[in-house]
């Protein structure tokens, strides 16, 4: 039986590296973002694409822009949590 595919596992991991910096449950962050935690769960998990109006509300509550939460891109974070994000352990690649 083939594994489930996470689709959106880079979007997924970055969510759970800012929740975890900030020291915060998933039931508590999504209560920050006005979200149900079921449906912060599914992106955090990486099945579930993370809605615009998700992120939008992500950047107007913690300042993470969106391009970083769905490209990636570090440039546009404030300086300190460009340096924790460039300072995070890094998973070891299976390649």
């Amino acid at each position: 039986m083939p594994t489930e595919e996470k689709p959106f596992a880079d979007i997924a991991a970055r969510l759970r590296w800012h929740r975890e910096l900030l020291g915060l449950s998933q039931a508590e962050y999504a209560e920050r973002i006005n979200t149900k935690r079921s449906a912060y769960s599914l992106w955090e998990a990486g099945s579930h694409r993370l809605s615009l109006n998700g992120a939008l509300t992500i950047r107007r509550t913690f300042g993470l822009s969106l391009d970083f939460m769905y490209e990636g891109i570090d440039d546009a974070l404030p300086m300190t949590l460009r340096n924790a994000w460039l300072d995070r352990p890094r998973e070891i690649s299976s390649k």
